[in-house]
């Protein structure tokens, strides 16, 4: 597994205005799922701010990541042959994440977390596009309004950032549909799923483990 090297990231990173908006889409997908989430598990922490949020919040978080020296509740290689209690958590998030394994690698991860959840499997991945965001925000509506449009660059197979990911869904070979059929594959349900136009890079999925039968 591919981590991220912390130490060549700008100390302002940490609080860029992107990051935050994806805390804060986190955060709200958590919330969202209501009072039946109490125990969560969180991999690839690459910082403590989510986790303290979630805390805040009242719930149980433990965390993994591939980095010892990030000190995570676990170490998980999610490219490993790794196991998981199973129904321990209510949730398994993992924002950012999958990319850095090989796809074939995601897939067998994702069926190994999709085993594990109890309930839900939230994740997040990158999504290469050319896209337009305009925002019209005025005094008679609280909530914004956006224009927003995009084009997955399926003709590129380049990564935004190539030394750390082996993969980006909208690139070449790797269209939104393949990342669905891996999600069925693994035994989960689309619940939901949406772009933040003010940081579209980011791509969320929430997954609900399919009832066994």
């Amino acid at each position: 597994m591919t981590s991220i090297n912390t130490s060549k990231i700008p100390s302002d990173e940490y609080i860029s205005k992107d990051r935050l908006i994806s805390y804060h889409n986190q955060a709200r997908i958590i919330r969202g799922l209501g009072k039946q989430v109490n125990n969560i598990l969180e991999i690839g922490i690459f910082n403590s701010l989510f986790t303290d949020l979630l805390k805040r919040f009242g719930y149980n978080v433990t965390t993994a990541d591939f980095d010892a020296e990030l000190k995570p509740d676990m170490v998980l290689d999610l490219a490993s042959n790794f196991t998981l209690p199973e129904d321990k958590f209510d949730v398994i998030a993992l924002f950012q994440v999958l990319e850095h394994i090989p796809y074939d690698k995601s897939e067998k991860a994702l069926e190994k977390l999709a085993k594990a959840t109890k309930k839900f499997l939230v994740i997040s991945v990158p999504y290469r596009s050319l896209f337009l965001s305009i925002q019209f925000k005025y005094s008679l509506k609280q909530r914004p309004r956006h224009l927003f449009l995009h084009l997955p660059r399926f003709w590129s197979q380049k990564p935004l950032t190539e030394d750390e990911h082996y993969w980006e869904m909208g690139l070449k070979d790797y269209p939104k549909q393949r990342l669905v059929n891996s999600i069925e594959k693994a035994g989960l349900t689309i619940k939901r799923e949406f772009i933040d136009p003010l940081n579209p890079y980011h791509y969320f999925f929430v997954l609900e483990k399919k009832a066994k039968t």
